[in-house]
């Protein structure tokens, strides 16, 4: 029994002896792993996540339409505008008071042709009363002179009476002078008429000429006001205060379009080169506990890749900064 155990012992110590030697051999044999790069450990994974700024697809640039410097910004990036609202003035220094002088000039000419209008009036009314009454008296003139003439021909006849003929020719000469004296007065309300519509004619010239000059300084001051031609919201505003108004790149950039966006994302050559247009994408965004938006890759332009998607949420701003999980090839 007990020399049973000895061959037991033995041969354990035997397969110990072996198995060392064939690990020491296996050990020298097998080359060492390669070091890992980098970027290695993102590329073997099925999906990488990329950071980078929401914007809009739809953007509309607004610019001055005159140079000069800017005055005043009235918009600023984060706001909201509404079309004709005013997001800047340039060079309108003088304008105002330059359109309130215009205005004023405008109203005192209009009320020279108001009083000219009313003189118009007046001097017609006195001419058509003038009338009336010289047509009267003309229609007064014409009976009391058929019987004066007829008086004249009966005293010459002997067959009325002294009297009765002195009569009619003191009525006569009456009746004509008061003619006379209404036909005057009507010429001289003809003469007023003329002379008003005259005045009126040159209140209207004087007038248009203040008109002319308001619309210029209106003009001017439109001109140097930056209005927003659409509603939507400012991602972008170029140039400083006092400083000349930049032309290039305008002074406000505005989205119209707050649920289409994109994502603009920088990867790796490694990784762009992976990229295709169409591939499904993932957007999370960071600055809202919000559950991820389908997107997928609108187009490689460049070292960029472009994911777009539709916002859920009017919260969802430009400038927002997003992860975007991409799904490699």
């Amino acid at each position: 029994m007990r020399a049973k155990w000895v061959w037991i012992s033995v041969a354990a110590v035997l397969a110990g002896v072996g198995g060392a030697a064939l690990w020491q051999r296996y050990h020298d044999r097998a080359p060492a792993p390669p070091p890992r790069a980098s970027g290695a450990a993102v590329l073997s994974a099925p999906e990488v996540t990329l950071t980078g700024r929401i914007r809009a697809q739809h953007v509309t640039e607004v610019s001055a339409a005159v140079s000069g410097n800017v005055d005043a910004y009235l918009a600023d990036v984060g706001q909201d505008v509404y079309q004709g609202q005013v997001l800047a003035r340039i060079g309108g220094t003088g304008l105002e008071s330059a359109r309130e002088s215009a205005a004023s000039a405008v109203e005192r000419a209009q009320d020279r042709v108001t009083r000219a209008e009313s003189a118009v009036a007046g001097a017609r009314l006195e001419e058509s009363r003038a009338e009336d009454a010289g047509e009267r008296a003309r229609l007064s003139l014409d009976r009391v002179e058929q019987v004066y003439a007829r008086q004249q021909t009966l005293l010459k006849a002997g067959a009325t009476p002294r009297l009765t003929y002195e009569k009619a020719q003191r009525e006569y000469e009456s009746a004509s002078h008061e003619f006379e004296v209404l036909d005057k007065a009507t010429r001289a309300a003809r003469d007023q008429v003329q002379n008003t519509l005259g005045q009126l004619t040159a209140a209207n010239k004087v007038l248009a000429y203040a008109v002319q000059q308001l619309d210029e300084a209106q003009g001017d001051l439109a001109a140097a006001e930056v209005r927003s031609p659409v509603d939507g919201f400012v991602v972008m505003r170029n140039g400083e205060a006092g400083k000349t108004a930049p032309e290039a790149g305008g002074l406000f950039q505005i989205a119209t379009d707050l649920y289409a966006l994109e994502v603009p994302l920088d990867p790796t050559p490694a990784v762009l080169q992976r990229l295709r247009p169409g591939m499904q994408a993932l957007v999370l965004i960071l600055d809202l506990q919000s559950a991820a938006i389908p997107g997928d890759i609108k187009e490689i332009r460049g070292s960029q890749a472009i994911v777009e998607f539709g916002s859920p949420s009017p919260a969802i701003k430009p400038g927002m900064q997003a992860d975007v999980r991409l799904k490699l090839e």
